[in-house]
Order: C-alpha cells, then structure tokens, then sequence
C-alpha cells in the first residue's frame, strides 16, 4: 500500500522518521483518503474507491484504519457508516450498519474501543443532537455515552474530550471518563468551540474556536485552564493533531480560498503550508 511504502521510506529520528505520516481526506476527485509525508512530500491517495470516504484515523497497531463513508453498493453520499479496512485497503466492512448518520471514529489507545458520533435520521438538520457512541473494533458492544460531538481519547486512554451544547452555547468543552461517569465541564464560553486532539503527554487539549469572522485554533490546560490563541488567520483554521513527539501540529486553513493543510509549532508559531494542490484538504490526523 502507499501509505506503508511512504512510511517505510522516512528517515529514523526525524519529523519524517519510520511510521510517520499524515492522513487526510481531500475533495479531489471525490471525498476519499489520502496521507502525506509532514515534510509535504508523497502526497498520495492510498484507497481508491468512487464512495466518499473521510476522516481516516489509524489503529494504534498501525495495521487498520477507521474511516467514514458510504458503504459499497449505495449512491455516494447518501449514508454515512463507520469503516474499518486493511492498511492495504483490503477487509473493508462496515461495523455498525444504520440509517443514522454515524461519523468521526476515533480509536482509543489501547485499541480496543472506537468512539463514533451518531445522529439520527431525523435530526440531520441539527447536528447538536449528535450522541457520542463507543464500540469495539469488530462492531460489537456499541454503547450510547453522552450527548456531544468531537470526542477524543486522552492518551492514557481513561477520559474522553468533547463538545456539546449548553444553554449558552452550541458546544462547551466537557471531559468525561471512558465508561461515561465523571462528566465534567472543561470550558464555557458564548462560543462555539470542539476539540481535536490531546497532547501526547496528556497535559493540553488542542481545541477549535468559532470567532465573528471565522474560526482559530487554540489550546489549554488539559484541566481547562491557561487558554492560548494559535492561529490568527481571520479565516477559517481548524485544528487538526499533535505530531507523535509533541513538538508540531497539523491543521486546517481556509486561507486562499481553498482549505489546506498546515503545519505549525506547538506555540503556535514557524507556520508552514503543507499541501497546495488545486483541491480541498480536510481534518488531517498525524502518526
């Protein structure tokens, strides 16, 4: 598979050493998967497929991905279901097929749980009544968790993060453990904010910010405290993953007209275009 050969060409000890990769999804020619080298190099679509895929986010065995998409045989875009497939595209299957909308599957540390978000046929219209799901990676054990959308896993694999909408707000930022006690609110703000990813120390959220005029990337202390201001773009910048040694993040940037992805440090400065083709480059993950 190219992903795998991208992987196994990198230089040990580098941003770009053994394993390292960015996975994306891009709009070009059709919503589908792609990955990238963090130095902007082999930009590749590693499954080729006319169904939309997106979202891919890699096993923490490296051997499966978790996407997005339409399942084989239907009309593309009409339903989206979680998807598990090889690194080289092979057993794909769907794991729990629905009318409702399921996406965003994340997997846990260990491996043995993914969270998804669900939302009902009914409700397309309203995405804040998404419902934070977890399952295990074969589709057995699908437990409804709490109201919210844009979970993430903390690194020890105990808490999840997430956004969901309050009195005040279309989405706060609240932390919840892993069998679904503990909720706690992280961050409350008139803004609608979601979160992305977890340092991999497990100390700083990196988290999303809707503004007047667009949105910036931003984080804080795992524990909600000592917010920061990444980005200043005045554009549309999402946050995107923690690079594995914590040093850089990936984003998205609607600057140009066109959304791409880019690299920065994790203070927020040395910004850096990554991909610059005549497309749309969306929600990148970093392994």
């Amino acid at each position: 598979m190219a992903a795998a050969t991208a992987a196994s060409a990198a230089a040990p000890g580098s941003e770009t050493r053994v394993g390292s990769l960015i996975l994306f999804w891009s709009d070009t020619p059709w919503p589908s998967l792609w990955s990238i080298r963090p130095d902007g190099s082999h930009r590749t679509r590693f499954f080729r497929t006319h169904q939309n895929c997106k979202r891919p986010v890699l096993s923490p065995d490296r051997r499966w991905i978790a996407f997005d998409g339409t399942p084989p045989g239907q009309r593309p875009l009409s339903q989206f279901d979680i998807q598990v497939m090889r690194r080289d595209g092979t057993g794909r299957h769907t794991l729990v097929p629905s009318p409702d909308r399921e996406t965003d599957p994340q997997w846990s540390p260990d491996g043995t749980r993914l969270s998804y978000v669900r939302l009902a046929e009914a409700d397309v219209e309203d995405w804040r009544k998404s419902w934070i799901w977890t399952m295990r990676p074969d589709g057995t054990g699908a437990k409804r968790l709490v109201l919210g959308s844009n979970a993430r896993w903390s690194p020890d694999g105990k808490r999840l993060v997430f956004s969901a909408p309050t009195a005040h707000s279309d989405g706060d930022l609240f932390v919840i453990n892993a069998d679904g006690s503990g909720l706690r609110r992280l961050l409350s703000t008139p803004r609608l904010e979601w979160p992305s990813d977890w340092s991999p120390n497990g100390k700083t959220i990196l988290f999303t910010r809707q503004l007047l005029a667009g949105t910036d990337v931003y984080s804080m202390n795992a524990d909600g405290s000592n917010v920061r201001r990444l980005t200043h773009a005045r554009g549309e910048d999402v946050g995107g993953t923690w690079s594995p040694d914590g040093k850089r993040i990936v984003f998205t940037s609607q600057r140009f007209r066109l959304s791409h992805l880019f690299v920065m440090r994790a203070d927020g400065r040395g910004e850096r275009q990554l991909t610059r083709r005549n497309a749309e480059d969306f929600e990148p993950s970093w392994f």
